[in-house]
């Protein structure tokens, strides 16, 4: 009985709740300067002035978070949007642009002073000459990596879920075979 109240307990206080980040590495302007002021130089521009007042800054980024979706799904290399931080703006706007690119999966996007740009990197062109790759081992061939990949991230978090109730249960087998048996 004790152990099924310890775990409705810890499900009561959110103990089981997983929280996340979101790493940003911010861009000096020294590295790689000219691959990418070129690269952004490409792109036709999509503007998003944020000054600070919360009403049009929240429809400036709903309207912003549709123009990304579009962009994202059409796959479109030509277009990017520039999130532009005057000073009064305020900090939740920042950290809004940034759940947008997140929510959104946006794979380039860039930190620098005041703004924020975003832009779909273009394909890159097939290679003619494939690399064929052999394998040397003793796996089945037909074993997908990212299968196995999935299996042991399955495998993790189910382990990383059950492990202190698992823990928790046996200690008190343990306590209670100790107490019993003295």
């Amino acid at each position: 009985m004790l152990p099924i109240l310890c775990i409705l307990y810890l499900k009561n206080i959110n103990a089981f709740k997983q929280y996340s980040s979101i790493d940003i590495h911010i861009w000096d302007g020294k590295e790689y300067h000219k691959e990418i002021t070129t690269f952004l130089k490409s792109k036709k521009i999509y503007h998003v002035n944020l000054t600070g007042d919360n009403k049009t800054d929240k429809i400036k980024l709903n309207n912003a978070e549709k123009t990304i979706n579009k962009l994202i799904i059409s796959n479109d290399s030509l277009i990017g949007v520039k999130f532009h931080f005057e000073k009064k703006s305020e900090y939740w706007t920042f950290i809004r642009v940034l759940e947008i690119l997140a929510i959104e999966k946006a794979e380039f996007y860039l930190l620098y002073k005041n703004d924020i740009w975003f832009a779909n990197p273009s394909k890159p062109k097939p290679n003619k000459n494939p690399i064929r790759m052999m394998t040397c081992s003793y796996r089945p061939i037909h074993i997908n990596r990212n299968e196995r990949e999935n299996q042991l991230l399955n495998i993790e978090e189910i382990e990383k879920k059950y492990y202190l109730p698992i823990i928790a249960y046996l200690l008190l087998i343990f306590f209670t075979f100790k107490n019993y048996y003295k």
